[in-house]
């Protein structure tokens, strides 16, 4: 049984499908009226807006109450739908950085799994990768392509952004990035094109709490969401996808069920990506200068520390361009930050989420302004802007959020300046840690204590370093289900 119909879970079970596996079953909390990626489904400043305004999203709901606002507040959530943020993702792909991926955080063997060989064949890495390029050409042969320079920026390299995602074959300005559901629905309409064959999706199945009898999984406790009827599900193999949070929330429960906890238990190591950038509107002159030098398009390259530079040129309307610079960090997972939970005679038991930013990660906000400063210095020299110094704000009271990218926000914005803004944390969406894999978990992705619970997603990364969660996400997810094949 696999808990959440997300990148995670629905990949996880879609490769159990491939591989002859019967009688699997995935429950999500939100319908599945519309499964299309909102970038499909919406006109491009509605669907920006969504993300960026999520209350405009009737899918957002957050069940948690968050202790260190604005972490993990306003804009911080789930996408309640069937697909999950597979259909909100912007599709980049890139590793784990060898930095990050290494021992003591990770397991040796995990490590090997992902970034060497596995089961005596290529990477799991390289095999992901294979199966998204092929994806992006519609099945076509697709062989893979060096990330190949083209270009600098205040001295860092750049290279194209790696994205799986594919334009609309039925709207010219429309995208949607991979989501597991693609084989069984048309990503443009999404209308069913075939049913899985051994796999059972039951949308508006709300998961309460996974049982456990005798130090094993014993059965499911769900809820129907439009009936509100409860009702128990036998389950010997329960596998956690539900996000990081609510992942956390399930496992917190499991493992106190027998009454003896005492306080409110927790689980440490809670981090997202640190996150913050700045935009520039370039009217036709200022456009015409920098385009001389450089091109238009999405690009990305390491720096320090331990982070990603991601740039972006856009053209607009009259000869205009816009210029999106953001640089996306590793926060370290630290006792700082935890979910906590509230034991209860009812599930779900409430629970609160705690993050704050420790010594490392105000080290490292300082060292990605030096970045975006150095530039903007660079940019301002290319297009003959009046340079300036970047402002930010306190990293927990910034100036701007990134809900100041919106398209008012731009079109108010004074031509050839730069306007910054910082990404509270758990508005990326990339939030994990909490139940990493080698001590919490073990190897297999097993909850130790709990026989059968075992757990998917970012959650599971004992360390994330500065890539997008999505390619380890579904390297794992493969990972785990051939071990759940050769047990069935």
């Amino acid at each position: 049984m696999v808990v959440g119909g997300g990148l995670a879970g629905l990949e996880l079970a879609k490769v159990l499908d491939s591989r002859g596996i019967g009688d699997v079953i995935v429950l999500d909390a939100g319908p599945a009226d519309d499964l299309r990626h909102v970038n499909t489904a919406e006109p491009p400043e509605a669907a920006l807006r969504m993300w960026l305004e999520p209350h405009s999203d009737p899918s957002f709901t957050r069940p948690w109450t968050p202790l260190t606002p604005p972490h993990f507040t306003l804009g911080a959530g789930l996408r309640r739908r069937l697909g999950g943020r597979s259909l909100y993702w912007y599709g980049v792909t890139l590793p784990i950085e060898p930095w990050a991926l290494t021992e003591p955080w990770w397991p040796a063997e995990v490590i090997a799994d992902l970034r060497e060989s596995w089961r005596g064949g290529e990477s799991l890495y390289t095999r992901v990768e294979r199966n998204l390029a092929a994806w992006r050409t519609a099945g076509s042969e697709a062989a893979q392509t060096e990330l190949l320079p083209v270009g600098e920026i205040a001295g860092l390299t750049l290279r194209a952004t790696p994205a799986a995602i594919r334009p609309s074959a039925l709207n010219p300005d429309r995208w949607y990035a991979y989501s597991p559901l693609d084989v069984w629905r048309d990503p443009d309409t999404g209308e069913s094109h075939r049913s899985p064959e051994r796999v059972r999706i039951y949308s508006d199945t709300e998961v309460l709490h996974v049982h456990s009898r005798n130090g094993a999984v014993h059965r499911v406790l769900a809820r129907c969401r439009t009936s509100g009827t409860q009702f128990s599900v036998k389950a010997s193999h329960v596998v956690l996808a539900a996000g990081t949070l609510e992942n956390s929330r399930l496992a917190l429960q499991t493992l106190n069920e027998d009454g003896s906890a005492v306080g409110e238990p927790r689980l440490s190591g809670l981090n997202d990506h640190i996150v913050q950038g700045f935009f520039l509107r370039l009217g036709r002159l200022r456009a015409e200068q920098l385009l001389a030098v450089s091109r238009l398009g999405n690009y990305f390259a390491p720096c320090e520390p331990r982070s990603n530079l991601f740039y972006e040129a856009v053209q607009l309307p009259e000869g205009e361009v816009l210029v999106d610079v953001r640089v996306s960090g590793e926060q370290l997972p630290s006792s700082h930050s935890h979910v906590e939970v509230t034991p209860g005679s009812q599930y779900p038991w409430a629970y609160r989420v705690h993050a704050a930013t420790s010594a490392d990660d105000r080290s490292l906000i300082a060292a990605q302004r030096t970045v975006l400063q150095a530039v903007w210095d660079d940019l301002a020299v290319k297009a003959g802007c009046r340079g300036s110094l970047l402002e930010f704000g306190d990293f927990d009271n910034p100036l701007r959020t990134n809900a100041h990218v919106l398209p008012e926000a731009i079109g108010a914005a004074v031509e050839g300046e730069a306007v910054t803004w910082s990404s509270s944390l758990g508005f990326e969406d990339h939030e994990g840690g909490t139940l990493p894999l080698g001590t919490v978990l073990t190897e297999q992705q097993e909850l130790k204590g709990v026989q059968g619970l075992f757990a998917a997603g970012p959650a599971v990364f004992p360390r994330a370093g500065a890539a997008n969660p999505a390619l380890t996400t579904l390297a794992l997810s493969h990972r785990l289900a051939a071990h759940l094949a050769d047990s069935a």
